[in-house]
């Protein structure tokens, strides 16, 4: 069995494609539907659907699928504007409190109590 850097074999990789090519023509045909009726009338995977959304295949279609954190409708993607805004917002809180405790532990060093040692031989 020959490997594709996807880790899956020719054959199953064709099949694949043949599926994706009848999704992206039901989605011709009918612009506007919802993810649940392409799987419906495609009789693809759901988690084939959902990728080809994720990796914004159908932007100019109007597929959509939902935010994976807050469950809103959209185009393109695995979240919503808000959600990443929101998650950039946090990640830059984190960062920030990181290099704080990093500058305050650098700062810290070398200061404290030392002892010598006493009887030393």
């Amino acid at each position: 069995m020959q490997q594709n850097r996807e880790k899956i074999c020719r054959e199953c990789r064709d099949a694949d494609r043949e599926m994706e090519n009848k999704v992206m023509e039901f989605v011709r045909d009918n612009p506007g539907c919802k993810l649940q009726d392409i799987t419906e009338g495609t009789g693809a995977e759901e988690s084939l659907v959902r990728r080809m959304v994720e990796e914004g295949r159908f932007e100019q279609s109007n597929v959509t699928t939902n935010c994976k954190k807050c469950g809103k409708e959209i185009v393109g993607g695995i979240y919503c504007e808000a959600c990443l805004s929101s998650m950039q917002e946090n990640l830059h809180s984190v960062q920030e409190k990181i290099s704080a405790s990093s500058a305050a532990a650098a700062a810290a060093k070398g200061r404290g109590m030392h002892s010598k040692t006493i009887g030393k031989k």
